[in-house]
């Protein structure tokens, strides 16, 4: 199983989310992204991110679309080294994929009245697919909000219920954020997620990924907001393992 794992989306979710995609109209907000990272001590045999000398180079494209009828986020991650299975086997391979689409659906785009307010930005049907090419799928429902919160260009908790290949069906929380560092017109940002959820053998399981990022491009050749680099930390725990690993990551923001 790759590095990142929430779950599928049951797929009535899916379909909706497609339905109203369909029907909207232009995007108001778009952007897309591929980024580069690398690090030592990848020994996580519970995700898949496991390799025989501990170092793993991850190769990710991410899409984020907002329109007025909810969000929609894609991530596809392509991992690469020389990958060992749980039992420390060589795997006749060297590169797995793993991916998640995460469409959340308005409630303000339903008619069901205005949902924000001093703290909340907004509402919305939450649901997410995940799959491998290992042969692992998850899937979730449920509820998502996002805050207005100083400094966050984007801040929210989604509460899902979460069915995966592995074990029953469980609770999921995620939090998400992109903030900025030091202040307006800094040209440091955090980005990142945590996940926590149930899982049948091995107590709370908790993922979290986040980053710090400087804006190369204010620096170099006065193209802002176009090349990032930092330093991404990957931490995964459970009562089974804690894999804890720091990653240099290069992004580069696509036209």
């Amino acid at each position: 199983m790759p590095a990142r794992r929430p779950c599928r989306i049951a797929a009535w979710g899916c379909a909706l989310a497609l339905i109203v995609a369909a029907g909207a109209s232009a995007a108001d907000f778009s952007s897309s992204n591929i980024e580069l990272l690398y690090g030592h001590g990848f020994d996580d045999s519970y995700t898949g991110a496991n390799s025989s000398d501990r170092n793993m180079a991850t190769f990710t494209f991410e899409n984020l679309v907002v329109r007025d009828w909810g969000d929609s986020f894609l991530f596809v991650d392509v991992d690469s080294g020389h990958l060992v299975d749980f039992s420390g086997a060589r795997r006749d391979h060297s590169a797995q994929v793993y991916a998640e689409w995460q469409p959340r659906l308005s409630l303000s785009s339903l008619g069901g009245g205005d949902w924000s307010n001093d703290l909340v930005r907004d509402v919305f049907i939450a649901t997410q697919i995940n799959a491998g090419d290992d042969g692992f799928y998850a899937g979730m429902a449920g509820v998502g909000v996002d805050f207005k919160i100083p400094g966050f260009s984007a801040t929210g908790v989604n509460v899902y219920l979460r069915k995966d290949k592995f074990n029953a069906p469980t609770a999921q929380v995620t939090a998400f954020w992109t903030a900025t560092l030091g202040g307006a017109g800094s040209d440091w940002i955090s980005e990142g997620f945590v996940d926590i959820c149930g899982t049948d053998h091995a107590g709370i399981d908790i993922m979290a990924q986040p980053r710090v990022l400087h804006d190369l491009g204010a620096r170099l050749g006065g193209r802002p907001r176009l090349w990032y680099a930092g330093i991404e930390w990957y931490y995964h725990h459970n009562d089974a393992m804690t894999t804890s690993v720091p990653q240099i990551m290069i992004k580069r923001m696509l036209p």
